[in-house]
């Protein structure tokens, strides 16, 4: 077992990997009736994007040559570079419909990161893999990074429904920061949880 730099020969494997991480929004910021199925979407991205879903900014766990796990950070940089890039890709498949749902839902349910905080999204692990460990051991992972990068703080954004793995983040000292409440009947609300790198 490995967790190494994604690379753009992942792409087939991690690209249902992201998707799982949040299937409820992507299918509703990537409506399927304006653009490519999700899922092509998310593999062409990370192997030759610059968005947000590039392998540029993930990093996977390999399991017997097998990619069973994804997980991306940003901070406040490296996020708002991606801006552009997001916007082209949305724009380009889905139209401006996507774009103004992608804009919507980051302003009101999952935050852009703040300073000194790395911010870890797209937490995925293969079904068959869940249960073992592994999401815990890339945020382990992460955390290491990010206080070699001195970074204070890492964070996230959960699903409140997501029952497991917010007991996960709770277990590992995360705490809910803010909760943001869903504007529609469609996404769940969402919590933002900050775990304190200093706090050891």
């Amino acid at each position: 077992m490995a967790i190494r730099i994604a690379q753009s020969s992942d792409s087939i494997q991690a690209g249902p990997l992201i998707y799982s991480s949040g299937p409820v929004a992507f299918e509703y910021i990537f409506s399927r009736k304006h653009g490519p199925t999700i899922g092509d979407f998310l593999v062409a991205e990370f192997a030759h994007g610059a968005t947000m879903f590039s392998h540029r900014h993930h990093h996977v766990y390999e399991l017997e040559g097998d990619v069973v796990g994804s997980i991306a950070s940003f901070d406040a940089s490296s996020h708002g570079g991606t801006f552009l890039a997001n916007a082209r890709a949305i724009f380009r498949h889905y139209g401006l419909r996507g774009i103004v749902k992608g804009l919507i839902f980051e302003l009101r349910l999952v935050k852009a990161p703040r300073k000194a905080c790395l911010y870890l999204c797209h937490i995925a692990v293969r079904e068959d893999c869940r249960g073992k460990g592994v999401a815990a051991q890339m945020i382990n992972f992460m955390a290491a990074k990010a206080r070699g990068g001195h970074y204070r703080y890492l964070s996230l954004d959960v699903a409140e429904q997501n029952s497991n793995a917010l007991r996960l983040y709770e277990q590992m000292g995360f705490k809910v920061r803010v909760r943001n409440k869903s504007y529609n009947k469609i996404l769940d609300n969402h919590l933002y949880m900050e775990l304190d790198l200093d706090a050891d």
